[in-house]
C-alpha cells in the first residue's frame, strides 16, 4: 500500500466522485479509478465503494478505512510539519471552526498572518456539517464538540438588547426579560448560543419567545433589527460597533453573560503552529477590553 494511494482515496471518498477526485490531483480519471480498484485488492478484495448507475458510494466498511487513512496522513503531515516549523521559520496551516466571535477571531488571523507570511488558514462557520473536517481548534459557546474535549474559556460577556429606535423599549435605561413578553423576537437557529440564550431567558421569566425570524447569520440578524422587524437578545461585546445607527442597546437586569470557549482535541497531534495560535489568540482574548473573565 503506498501512500499516494490513501491521498487518492481519501479525496474520491471525500467527494464520493471519481472524476472531481482525478481533477484535483491531475490525473486522468481511468488511472484514479484504478489506484481505488488496486486499493482494494490489496485489502483483501474489500470493497470500499458501491457502484450504481456509474455512481459510487462510500460503504460502511469505505467510512471504516476513511477514519483510520485520515488520521494516518494528518499524523503523516503533522510530522512534515514538525520537521519544517522553528523558532525562525513559523509554517503550515491551520483549520479553525468559528461558531462565536467571528470578528475577533477574523482580527486575529489578520494579525496573526501579518506576523507569520507562510501559515495558511482554512475558516469554517458551518454549525452543523455532518462530516468531521479534522478542525484543529473551535471557538464555541459549548465546553466540548464532537472529538474536541479540551477547553479553556475565551470570552465571557452580558447579553444585551438590540432594539429599533422607534420601539418604545429603546427609551429605557434598562430593562428585565419580563418585559419583552409581547415583543417579536429575531435570533439564529436552534444550534446557536444565541438561541439557547434567547429561549433560556424568556422561560426564566414564565413565558416562551414569539420568535419569528431565524437566520443563520448574524449580519441579517442585526440587519432586520435595522429594519424594525422584532429584537433580539445580543452578546454586548462581540456585537458592540456592528448595529446600524437606527438600533439600540438596552441593558438587561436579568440578561446573564454568555462564554465561548476555545477547544482542541488533546489525543491528537497540535502543530506548533496551531499551538502558537491557542496561544495567540487566548492572550489576544485577556487583553480584549470588556471581557469579563
Amino acid at each position: 500500500m503506498e501512500l499516494l494511494q490513501l491521498r487518492y482515496f481519501v479525496s474520491v471518498a471525500r467527494s464520493e466522485n471519481i472524476t472531481k477526485a482525478a481533477q484535483m490531483h491531475n490525473i486522468p480519471q481511468p488511472a484514479m479509478s484504478q489506484t481505488i480498484a488496486r486499493l482494494e485488492r490489496e485489502l483483501g478484495g474489500v470493497r470500499l465503494f458501491d457502484r450504481k448507475n456509474g455512481r459510487i458510494f462510500l460503504n460502511e466498511q469505505g467510512r471504516t478505512f476513511l477514519r483510520y487513512a485520515e488520521k494516518a496522513l494528518q499524523s503523516i503531515d503533522d510530522g512534515v510539519l514538525a520537521l519544517k516549523c522553528s523558532e525562525d521559520r513559523i509554517v503550515g496551516s491551520i483549520r479553525v471552526l468559528v461558531m462565536e466571535n467571528r470578528r475577533f477571531v477574523l482580527n486575529c488571523i489578520r494579525e496573526f498572518s501579518e506576523k507569520y507570511p507562510d501559515v495558511s488558514f482554512f475558516v469554517s462557520h458551518d454549525f452543523h456539517g455532518d462530516r468531521d473536517e479534522g478542525f484543529d481548534l473551535c471557538v464555541s459557546s459549548m465546553q466540548s464538540y464532537r472529538q474536541m474535549q479540551s477547553c479553556l474559556p475565551l470570552i465571557k460577556e452580558d447579553i444585551v438588547l438590540a432594539v429599533h429606535e422607534t420601539n418604545p423599549l429603546a427609551q429605557k435605561k434598562s430593562l428585565n426579560v419580563a418585559e419583552l413578553k409581547d415583543e417579536i423576537f429575531i435570533t439564529m437557529p436552534a444550534h446557536s448560543a444565541l438561541n439557547r440564550i434567547t429561549y433560556s431567558r424568556c422561560r426564566d421569566c414564565g413565558f416562551s419567545p414569539q420568535v419569528r425570524y431565524i437566520c443563520d447569520d448574524p449580519y441579517f440578524v442585526r440587519k432586520y433589527i435595522s429594519e424594525n422587524m422584532g429584537v433580539a437578545l445580543a452578546p454586548a461585546l462581540s456585537w458592540a460597533g456592528r448595529f446600524r445607527e437606527n438600533t439600540i442597546v438596552v441593558p438587561l437586569e436579568n440578561g446573564g453573560t454568555t462564554t465561548s470557549y476555545l477547544l482542541w482535541d488533546e489525543n491528537r497531534y497540535l502543530s506548533p503552529t496551531c499551538s502558537l495560535f491557542r496561544d495567540f489568540l487566548l492572550a489576544r482574548a485577556a487583553e480584549l477590553e470588556g471581557n469579563l473573565l
